[in-house]
């Protein structure tokens, strides 16, 4: 069997373990397709813009990983309106999973680390990484199934709205940082809202932790991916961005993450010919310690919130939409 039919062999085990995946995708890391397997679905999806996307969705986050020491990322999820895109670095090459993540989730992860074990073996023949041994195999299939286990588990927090009762209408800025303070939870380790030239309106950090980047740094650096995510989705047929997601670390036990979503827009000033307004967006580095449905689960509440001060905004609702149905369906 040649490599290239292995390869496509192991793309089709990973699409026929759920009804839910549409497209299975391997490219190079600028997004030069190599192989890919699918099936029929009511979904469209064009293989040249995922592969694009899958690009972008590894690098996009890649300066903040290296401004805060943290290596390698592991996984990123890429939440728009019909699909997610589950994007895996395997040597020189990124696998993309476009899946439906109404139909089902989460993902098979025992058998997608075993897939992912034979395509990094094969890929390595491939592309002449010798000094692989099974040791390497073995590690790299155990991250990204403990990836992909912690991002569908942990505590589902209450689908609460964390905004004051009574706030001042002519200026909505003490009210969005009552809600920021409102989160009990202590799985972030810093969040903030940013606005899309990269300025941080409001942020909060836990204390004690000690990290090589500031926070405004952070955000900005996190938006910047984000904005470029959403430049490569536009016109899509999977739908908006909804949310990126992207998980690094080399110790299972000790995985990072970061994620960015839409928080709606706010009205900054007014004349009588014109608004001046804005989308802003939600950030957050955390540890995956608790799993990863609290973290979503808190950014739906804290943006919730938010939308409960400066107005509905559609694409943020659909935010808000798909977290309650990835939380309605999570590992035990």
């Amino acid at each position: 069997m040649s490599v290239r039919d292995s390869l496509i062999k192991h793309l089709t085990s990973i699409l026929r373990a759920s009804q839910g995946t549409i497209l299975v995708i391997l490219c190079d890391l600028n997004g030069l397709s190599i192989a890919k397997i699918g099936r029929k679905s009511e979904i469209e999806v064009n293989p040249n813009q995922i592969t694009s996307l899958a690009s972008a969705a590894f690098s996009s986050s890649e300066e903040n990983w290296d401004d805060l020491n943290i290596k390698d990322q592991v996984i990123s999820f890429s939440y728009f309106e019909k699909v997610c895109l589950i994007t895996i670095r395997i040597n020189e090459t990124l696998l993309t999973i476009v899946h439906d993540y109404h139909k089902e989730w989460p993902l098979d992860a025992d058998n997608l680390a075993s897939s992912m074990y034979y395509l990094k073996q094969k890929l390595g023949e491939f592309f002449g990484y010798r000094t692989e041994t099974e040791g390497d195999f073995e590690l790299f299939s155990n991250k990204v199934r403990s990836a992909i286990y912690l991002f569908g588990m942990g505590s589902e927090v209450p689908f609460v709205s964390y905004s004051p009762e009574n706030f001042d209408q002519s200026n909505l800025l003490p009210a969005i940082s009552y809600v920021l303070d409102s989160l009990k939870n202590p799985i972030f380790i810093r969040y903030s809202l940013v606005s899309p030239n990269g300025l941080t309106l409001d942020a909060r950090e836990v204390s004690g932790q000690k990290l090589p980047i500031s926070v405004e740094a952070f955000s900005a650096n996190a938006n910047v991916a984000f904005q470029k995510m959403k430049e490569e989705s536009v016109g899509s047929s999977i739908g908006e961005l909804l949310s990126y997601i992207a998980i690094s670390g080399n110790d299972p036990n000790n995985f990072y993450g970061i994620i960015t979503c839409p928080s709606g827009t706010l009205k900054y000033s007014e004349t009588k010919t014109n608004f001046n307004i804005q989308e802003i967006s939600f950030v957050g580095l955390f540890a995956l310690t608790y799993g990863g449905i609290p973290i979503m689960c808190e950014s739906r509440n804290i943006i919730y919130s938010i939308l409960n001060i400066i107005g509905s905004e559609p694409i943020t609702e659909n935010f808000i939409k798909s977290v309650n149905v990835l939380t309605s369906s999570r590992y035990d």
